[in-house]
């Protein structure tokens, strides 16, 4: 007669349910990127890549932790520290993020385009990038950092 007992350890195993995700306190950080998530130090300066569709964009990127990433509501603009004035359209986008290999419960957006309409009323100015990530819950994360921004390599521009 068989043993049951192969069975029985499975039957165990497959009754454990996994883990659920840490607990994390709410916390966002902006950054750059098209195809990737990347840091960025205060004050440094971003690329002002050439479009080809005819504009000219920063690529930027958030990451967050402790929010649900379902259908978040993003905004992101920047703005001229000497007077206040917005030098970006304000990109709006409602979108899931994506899970951060290897750090549970953070999450990702890259490739988000801060389209600057007038690159000679920003480029070599102090400028401040703003972030803002709400949940469906209404959890609503805020970040800001001071850049700058001036003419990236590559893109249509010629």
């Amino acid at each position: 007669m068989p043993s049951t007992r192969p069975l029985l350890a499975l039957l165990v195993l497959l009754s454990c349910e996994p883990e659920p995700p840490p607990t994390l306190e709410p916390q966002m950080a902006l950054g750059v990127g098209e195809a990737t998530f990347a840091e960025f130090a205060d004050g440094d300066t971003l690329g002002l890549v050439s479009g080809c569709q005819g504009l000219q964009h920063v690529w930027t990127a958030v990451r967050a932790q402790g929010l649900d990433p379902r259908g978040t509501l993003v905004d992101l603009s920047l703005r001229r520290v000497e007077d206040g004035e917005l030098v970006s359209q304000v990109f709006r986008v409602r979108i899931s993020m994506q899970p951060v290999d290897g750090m549970p419960g953070v999450h990702e957006l890259y490739g988000l385009t801060v389209i600057v309409p007038e690159p000679e009323e920003a480029i070599g100015r102090d400028l401040t990038l703003r972030a803002t990530i709400t949940d469906r819950a209404g959890v609503e994360l805020t970040d800001e950092r001071p850049v700058r921004i001036d003419w990236a390599a590559g893109g249509c521009r010629t």
